[in-house]
């Protein structure tokens, strides 16, 4: 029998709660990232990225004493979830289409506009995750609801092509893959970079945006940077390269 999850989406985050001031109610689906479920969620995660981990280190999954071996409530309910949605695809994908559902009703009752994000913590393409739902149809979640706006952040460069039109895919820079970066903005794409000392007014030639105003990234303009602060102690002291300091007047090579 399938575990029952109370909440599979997170409305009360301070990345949520953002939202509401633009009209959202924005659900955010967390799982355990990358490998720390004993299954890799995160299939183009970075050392940089693996060790500065929002979904671990930072809001309650990071209250611990121990931040590397510790664990508490949170953290135990991303573990779980990540290892039923990998030895229960079916019956996992049937409750979280049911509580998008649940969002979508709250929102038109409060008068505010839905926007899901599916990964708040792992990198899964669930745009391409055809699943059999309880109405008979085999359908990915972003065709069962395409009136709603999905949002994404990616290190997987293949998803940022023939994405769904009602998902907004937001590359993510990490320490390896400026080239991809400059390649994805390019292409009109957005990309996302963690700045350590402030957000410039430009990277590499492209206009840089406050990100941290709202995870609505679907309001976005387009070929643009997403500057970011660092969230959290392992972030704000990391100098792995995942967060940018040496940045003022860096061009590269074509």
């Amino acid at each position: 029998m399938s575990i029952q999850f109370n909440s599979l989406l997170s409305i009360d985050s301070a990345k949520a709660e953002k939202a509401l001031k633009y009209g959202y109610l924005n659900g955010i689906h967390y799982m355990s990232p990358a490998s720390s479920s004993g299954h890799n969620l995160c299939p183009s995660a970075t050392q940089g990225c693996i060790a500065l981990c929002l979904g671990k280190y930072s809001g309650q999954a990071g209250m611990v004493a121990d931040q590397e071996n510790g664990t508490n409530s949170v953290r135990d309910s991303r573990i779980a979830k990540a290892r039923m949605f990998m030895s229960d695809r079916q019956g996992y994908m049937r409750q979280l289409e049911r509580q998008i559902g649940r969002l979508v009703a709250k929102a038109a009752r409060e008068g505010l506009t839905p926007c899901v994000r599916l990964n708040g913590s792992t990198d899964i393409a669930f745009e391409r995750m055809a699943y059999l739902g309880e109405d008979g149809e085999r359908l990915t979640l972003l065709a069962r609801f395409s009136h709603v706006q999905f949002v994404d952040y990616t290190k997987i460069v293949s998803r940022m092509a023939n994405a769904p039109s009602n998902l907004s895919l937001t590359f993510s820079r990490a320490e390896n893959n400026d080239v991809q970066c400059l390649d994805v903005l390019a292409s009109g794409h957005n990309v996302a970079i963690v700045f350590a000392d402030g957000i410039p007014p430009t990277w590499n030639g492209y206009r840089v945006i406050d990100g941290d105003q709202h995870d609505l990234r679907h309001l976005d303009p387009r070929g643009v940077v997403v500057g970011l602060s660092p969230k959290g102690r392992k972030a704000k002291g990391d100098t792995s390269g995942f967060v940018l300091r040496d940045y003022s007047g860096t061009r590269l090579a074509a």
